[in-house]
């Protein structure tokens, strides 16, 4: 009977240290499960922040595709009316294609990888520097044509005088003409 007894004790300890097993090990796979959970949930983070992050470099660079329409159509005009200032327009334009190709290349670099935001804001600075030369330069060009069109209105006023002038000694030549002829 003791023996039996001892059997029972016996397996009556098994069964306990089995139980106390299996749950430990549902204790561990629920733990495993949880992290699993926060991975996925982490991972779902991260996947909405560089959609949003996607669809922000999306606009901007629309914008600065925009913005680079807008200055090529600009610099086109005042091509146009600048004739005179041929070598300032062609810096501006090597201007423009750098910052062009500069720009083509941060978007296929945007397009392949992910940026960190330090090198997007690094690209921002450049950007601006960039644009604030062409401005500066548009500038330049602008004085210089309002100093070339005061130029041209400053000999136009000098010629009409002297036309004045010619023809009032004319008219004086002629009348002294007139004169002298008038005391023979």
């Amino acid at each position: 009977m003791s023996k039996l007894f001892e059997k029972l004790k016996g397996a009556e300890r098994e069964r306990l240290e089995k139980d106390r097993s299996g749950a430990e090990v549902a204790q561990a796979r629920a733990g495993e499960e949880r992290r699993a959970l926060d991975l996925a949930r982490e991972r779902q983070q991260a996947e909405v922040e560089l959609r949003r992050i996607a669809y922000a470099r999306a606009e901007a660079e629309a914008k600065a595709a925009r913005l680079v329409g807008e200055r090529e159509r600009a610099e086109a005009a005042a091509l146009a009316e600048a004739r005179s200032r041929e070598e300032t327009e062609k810096k501006a334009a090597a201007l423009a294609e750098g910052r062009r190709r500069k720009e083509e290349e941060a978007a296929q670099h945007a397009r392949g990888r992910s940026e960190s935001e330090a090198q997007a804001s690094a690209a921002m600075r450049e950007r601006a520097a960039a644009e604030e030369q062409a401005r500066k330069h548009a500038r330049e060009r602008a004085q210089a044509e309002a100093h070339a069109l005061e130029a041209v209105r400053e000999r136009k006023a000098a010629e009409e005088k002297l036309r004045r002038e010619a023809e009032a000694r004319g008219a004086a030549e002629a009348e002294a003409v007139r004169l002298l002829g008038g005391t023979r």
